[in-house]
């Protein structure tokens, strides 16, 4: 067995070394601009014989659970147990980043993402299992051994988020080696937009630059914060930024596959300043190549066929939620949550719109407890759940081949900046050093999973109705 394992090892840092070879090929085709960078003693010799020392010892004493995890994975799903990812590296030289292989090898090299019926099919069991105690990552040591990664150090940038390396680039970030864990990723991570991750890589730039010993003192604290965020159980970020992050309690699983819609898409929401859509856009927005997206007011707005010409996919977040409820007020739910939006899709069809998506909500379930599945008969007990109710029925019969509709119905969401009880959570529990332990169970999603989820509904051209949330119930306790 002793010898298997380190067998297993051995293969591993043999497919690591060839593959680490064929790294320099890639960085070749990367953009030439380099900053001109003289880095500090520390930087230079004192943080490379560290990563140097560390990861050695963590290859050495770690090569049993390696070799465990290589035969896992080729006894689970013959075939390579190491998986390759192009990642942002020292001055926006591309590298491969590794990771053992978490999908099954008939999983379709070349058919993107969105074209798969149920994508988690193809995760294999022990993949799952590495994926949540995130032992996939373990590989990078080598990664840091070779030299391609440090340590502590901003999150390396995948290959296509040009968003957050034009924002590091701002700061000098982007003249560093990307690390394992970094400053970002222990003051925010999910919670944070692109340009404030960016600007806390730059503050940990500029600290490096100042060498001696407030360069090691800032990577030992980086370090600590980040014992302190695995024993919190927070874990560390993975390839992630901003709102492309995937919070650890509701991560989707994709994380190593890239997708792409099959056409450049036009897309127009209605409701301009809600923050879903609004942060929705944002998400969109990062890929230029692919959407095209604006936004109007859906207040005063009278829909019309003209409204929406030229576009493919129109997203409806525009309704009546937070005012109070009463007997003189009940019209106008169904005038904004009703009325205006089955006009909208009306209009969207006749103006030649591929695909309607309306937020709905988990409203027009009532008070229902227990798990909420496809066939729960909705019970809407107000005005806000009956309005939101109706609206569905209608615009599901203008339903065709030609016109898809898709109709979210998502529980609470939460992240930075969002309205209603969450915001008033999280101050509370940021500015007091008690909580009760309440253990009450509730699904809820998290915005950059909401946002994710909504692309892939317009990537895949769907229809029908949608129970978005995390993969996983949470308290108010543990969310605190």
């Amino acid at each position: 067995m002793t010898g298997a394992v380190f067998g297993g090892m051995y293969a591993v840092l043999s497919v690591l070394a060839e593959r680490g070879r064929r790294t320099g090929e890639i960085g070749a085709y990367a953009s030439s601009q380099k900053r001109d960078n003289r880095d500090s003693f520390y930087v230079k010799y004192g943080k490379r014989t560290v990563d140097k020392v560390l990861s050695f010892a963590g290859l050495v004493l770690l090569a049993p659970v390696f070799g465990i995890i290589a035969l896992a994975v080729f006894a689970d799903n013959p075939g390579p147990v190491l998986f390759t990812q192009k990642r942002v590296g020292k001055d926006r030289q591309l590298f491969l980043l590794h990771k053992f292989r978490t999908m099954k090898m008939e999983t379709p090299h070349d058919v993107p993402t969105h074209q798969m019926k149920n994508p988690e099919q193809y995760i294999t069991r022990v993949g799952k299992f590495l994926r949540k105690y995130s032992l996939d990552e373990l590989p990078q040591l080598w990664d840091i051994f070779v030299g391609n990664m440090s340590i502590i150090g901003p999150r390396p940038a995948l290959w296509n988020q040009d968003d957050l390396v034009a924002e590091r680039d701002k700061y000098g970030a982007n003249d560093l080696l990307p690390g394992l864990t970094g400053w970002a990723q222990i003051n925010g991570r999910d919670e944070l937009e692109i340009a404030d991750k960016a600007k806390l890589d730059g503050e940990y730039a500029e600290k490096l630059r100042q060498g001696g010993w407030k360069a090691l003192f800032f990577d030992g604290k980086c370090f600590l914060g980040t014992i302190r965020s695995v024993l919190g159980s927070e874990g560390v970020v993975e390839g992630g930024t901003g709102e492309m992050g995937r919070k650890k309690s509701g991560k989707t699983d994709y994380r190593d596959i890239e997708t792409t819609p099959q056409r450049k898409k036009k897309i127009l929401i209605t409701g301009e300043g809600s923050y879903i859509g609004e942060k929705v856009k944002d998400y969109l927005k990062v890929y230029p190549e692919y959407y095209v997206v604006d936004s109007i007011d859906a207040i005063g707005l009278e829909p019309t066929p003209k409204l929406f010409v030229g576009y493919d996919v129109v997203f409806n977040v525009a309704g009546i939620a937070h005012i109070k409820e009463t007997n003189e007020n009940r019209w106008l739910y169904y005038k904004v949550n009703r009325d205006l939006i089955v006009d909208l899709a009306k209009a969207a069809k006749a103006a030649g719109v591929e695909q309607f998506i309306v937020l709905s909500s988990m409203g027009v379930y009532g008070k229902s407890v227990g798990e909420i599945k496809k066939d729960t008969i909705p019970f809407p007990l107000s005005a806000y759940g009956e309005s939101k109710l109706a609206a569905d029925e209608k615009i599901e019969e203008l339903a065709d081949e030609q016109y898809k509709v898709a109709i979210l119905r998502p529980p609470l969401v939460y992240g930075k900046g969002c309205k209603g009880n969450y915001q008033i959570l999280r101050k509370f529990a940021l500015h007091t050093p008690f909580f009760p332990i309440y253990k009450n169970q509730r699904s809820m999603i998290y915005i950059g999973n909401l946002c994710e989820f909504i692309k892939r509904i317009i990537d895949n051209e769907d229809g029908g109705i949608f129970f978005p949330q995390n993969c996983e119930y949470v308290s108010t306790a543990d969310m605190v």
